[in-house]
């Protein structure tokens, strides 16, 4: 018998919870798969994203859910670990899934890559991509460079980025960025734009 008490709810979903009171989510199509296993906690260097579920033999739930090839990994798309939903799992490479990362707690602007820069009082916003750091400009407003942030991510990343919520860059945000990002080409994860930029050649 398992040591998680299950629920299960009309949309298909089921949520388990652990005898310490950690609750965990996951399709109920997933039930007969987990049903007799029992699940723990685990918790490593005290950061979200390093807690799982797992089974007694180290086994985390995500890759019990969703088998992943060798040299692949599962991502949870929204960084929620305790959302293994399959609508939440995604199989990808370890770059890939590093794209997909939390704010730093060392960040003071808000949005990852854009820092203000005080010799030209002006925000600036960069992106990082196999270690190669990708300036993307200086702008006048803190949106802006979120904005031209974005529109790397997209370049790199495609799917995999971290986006923050701002609006709909303007035209000229967009040809700026894009225009650095194709220096970089080779680097990118995102197919559609390795193509783009390999056909305006």
């Amino acid at each position: 018998m398992s040591n998680v008490v299950y629920q299960f709810f009309q949309d298909g979903t089921g949520c388990g919870t652990l005898p310490d009171g950690t609750v965990f989510w996951f399709d109920r199509i997933c039930f007969e798969e987990i049903r007799d296993t029992n699940w723990y906690r685990n918790k490593r260097s005290g950061e979200p994203r390093s807690t799982y579920i797992i089974n007694c033999k180290g086994d985390m739930l995500h890759s019990f859910l969703l088998e992943c090839p060798p040299g692949y990994e599962v991502d949870h798309i929204s960084l929620d670990t305790f959302d293994n939903r399959l609508c939440n799992l995604r199989i990808c490479t370890h770059q890939q899934n590093q794209c997909n990362q939390p704010l730093q707690k060392n960040n003071t602007s808000g949005a990852s890559g854009v820092s203000f820069y005080p010799p030209r009082r002006k925000y600036r916003a960069r992106i990082k991509v196999c270690q190669h750091d990708i300036h993307l400009g200086y702008y006048l407003t803190f949106t802006e460079a979120v904005q031209a942030r974005n529109i790397g991510m997209e370049c790199m990343f495609g799917e995999y980025g971290r986006y923050n919520d701002v609006p709909t860059p303007p035209d000229w945000i967009r040809k700026r960025v894009v225009e650095k990002c194709k220096r970089f080409a080779e680097l990118s994860i995102c197919e559609a734009f390795f193509k783009e930029a390999a056909g305006n050649e």
